[in-house]
């Protein structure tokens, strides 16, 4: 490797009190383990803080008759008017049950699924931009969910490099078949990308502070879909069936095949453990995108623009792929963090995937397929339900 397209030094992985504050620093993270807290703690928030109905949902009671009535919350106040020494005894107050106790106990395959769970919805819920302030006063009031999490033997795995020895790739049916010609799929996908954004800032931009809700909201290049891998892990075919996120689904019944791929160990991987090193890496190799990415992230930081992303194209003369973390994903997901004269969000991007930008497989094999509905997956037997191993001798084991 020639040493001027040497990457620089990586920083050490974060320590367990490191990660604690990197959970509580976070939106993802801090949803995370408040689904651990309370399942319903946004809703309990809502009502004991006298925010009314969390919206886009409904309480109901059963009134005479058996019939169902609907009951309004009375609102007295928006989230950011309430006092902190409120939000903070609230938040102080659930925790102090004592539910999130049980995450010490849960293997790797269940807190991924309670991942997916948080994560295939997120900034897309009513009161997430609301959870997110509010546990953001109160984030030291969740330190020990975060302390229990960042200690869990079944999350240790979460802020290694890639696992080069065993990386999972999920091929839909009619997607492609595999990383040869990545480079050239960079090329058009990146000119794709740069046109959007010259087409997007032709258009009328919205005003300072002005909502602008359907643009593109997530930071996976448009080639991730053919280029991504997933480490082996939990006993499962691959974690990318687990409906993290909505891109890169199909709808209505599918077929994949799923594969092994050993990366060459002189692979040169940026790895993605902490919300700095996305935004070092997007200094490094920045493309504006704010033409087409002008929309959601406006409201999860409550900031304007620009809009910044890595210029895949150059970023491939320096590295081969980008690894996000599972730990580097809860730590940065859905955080607005500043790049030059504006900023970037990383988002939309399967926990512990790789992005390839160039072929540097060294050995491959087929595992089997899976058919099914991606779409309607709930947890891991769902998944499993649909996998048929080339070997069925020797099937993944089961995540529970």
């Amino acid at each position: 490797m020639d040493a001027t397209n040497r990457p620089p030094a990586e920083l050490p992985r974060p320590t367990p009190a490191e990660r604690e504050d990197l959970l509580l620093g976070s939106p993802l993270g801090r949803q995370f383990l408040s689904g651990f807290v309370d399942i319903a703690l946004e809703s309990t928030l809502f009502d004991s803080l006298g925010l009314g109905d969390v919206p886009g949902t409904a309480t109901f009671s059963v009134g005479v008759g058996g019939r169902p009535w609907r009951v309004w919350r009375a609102k007295r106040r928006e989230w950011d008017e309430v006092p902190a020494d409120e939000v903070r005894a609230a938040v102080r107050a659930a925790v102090s049950l004592g539910q999130w106790r049980r995450l010490g106990g849960l293997t790797e395959a269940e807190l991924l699924n309670e991942l997916a769970s948080v994560s295939t919805s997120f900034g897309f819920g009513g009161g997430d931009v609301a959870l997110w302030g509010l546990t953001g006063v109160a984030a030291e009031e969740l330190r020990p969910v975060a302390a229990a999490l960042a200690r869990s033997p079944a999350a240790s795995g979460w802020w290694e490099p890639v696992r080069r020895a065993d990386q999972r790739r999920l091929t839909w049916t009619g997607a492609g078949t595999g990383l040869s010609g990545i480079e050239d799929m960079v090329r058009r996908a990146m000119a794709r990308e740069r046109a959007a954004h010259r087409e997007g800032m032709a258009r009328r931009r919205p005003a300072p502070g002005e909502r602008n809700l359907g643009a593109l909201w997530w930071s996976a290049p448009g080639f991730a879909e053919n280029t991504w891998t997933t480490g082996a892990r939990a006993g499962l075919p691959t974690i990318e069936l687990g409906h993290f996120i909505d891109t890169f689904m199909p709808f209505g019944e599918a077929t994949a095949v799923v594969g092994s791929l050993t990366v060459d160990e002189r692979a040169r991987v940026a790895e993605i453990r902490r919300p700095e090193d996305w935004r070092a890496l997007v200094a490094r190799f920045p493309r504006e995108v704010t033409g087409p990415h002008d929309g959601e992230w406006r409201t999860w930081g409550d900031v304007d623009g620009p809009w910044y992303l890595p210029d895949w194209e150059a970023l491939a003369g320096h590295f081969d792929g980008v690894h996000v973390t599972i730990g580097g994903c809860l730590a940065a997901c859905g955080l607005v963090q500043p790049v030059r004269d504006g900023y970037t969000v990383l988002a939309g991007w399967v926990p512990d995937a790789t992005v390839w930008v160039r072929d540097v497989a060294t050995a491959s094999r087929r595992l089997g397929h899976w058919h099914g509905d991606p779409q309607s997956v709930g947890d891991w037997d769902d998944v499993l339900a649909g996998w048929l191993p080339d070997d069925p001798a020797a099937p993944p084991r089961s995540p529970r």
